[in-house]
């Protein structure tokens, strides 16, 4: 069988905005991944012209867009610093807040249905992982995170019940019992 221009055409167009919405994802800008999809397709070029085997042209490209990526965040990422000596011993403020607040979870864990707190208990205070927790109870993974997530909203509940929390980007910044 021999592929038509056509084809050929509605393939790269495929491909093209496969691998564009691939990259969009991973860096977050349009402008930066139609600049990184190029350099994908400069690449299949070259290896292209200098005869490389490619078995699985789709696979081959996606594997060329992750390590393009890869490659890009490597040489953009900001230099290390050293932090300085002078920082303070103490906990922060927030830090304090935070540790305070948390004392509280633990009892109100306590006060939610069977299934959700030994879930929280087992997951969120005992470090145990999902795996462990679902072949223990004889349930999926998946059965254990969405009952992971439902605990913790009940517990949010409960928290929001007793207390007033304020945060600022996610940070506990006040609290009133």
């Amino acid at each position: 069988m021999v592929a038509s221009s056509a084809d050929l055409e509605t393939t790269i167009a495929v491909l093209r905005a496969r691998l564009g919405a691939y990259l969009r994802k991973r860096v977050g800008n349009s402008a930066l991944a139609e600049d990184l999809l190029q350099q994908v397709f400069l690449k299949a070029l070259t290896a292209i012209r200098g005869h490389q085997s490619i078995g699985n042209l789709s696979g081959w490209l996606y594997r060329v867009a992750r390590t393009t990526v890869i490659d890009h965040l490597r040489a953009n990422r900001a230099p290390y610093s050293e932090l300085s000596e002078n920082l303070a011993a103490e906990p922060s403020d927030d830090y304090r807040l935070e540790q305070e607040l948390a004392t509280c979870l633990r009892p109100l864990t306590a006060l939610l249905p069977d299934i959700y707190r030994d879930t929280l208990i087992a997951m969120d205070f005992e470090g145990q992982s999902v795996r462990a927790i679902a072949d223990v109870a004889g349930l999926s993974a998946s059965a254990i995170k969405s009952r992971a997530a439902r605990g913790r909203k009940l517990l949010k509940y409960k928290l929001l019940e007793c207390c007033e929390v304020e945060l600022s980007n996610g940070v506990v910044v006040e609290y009133h019992r």
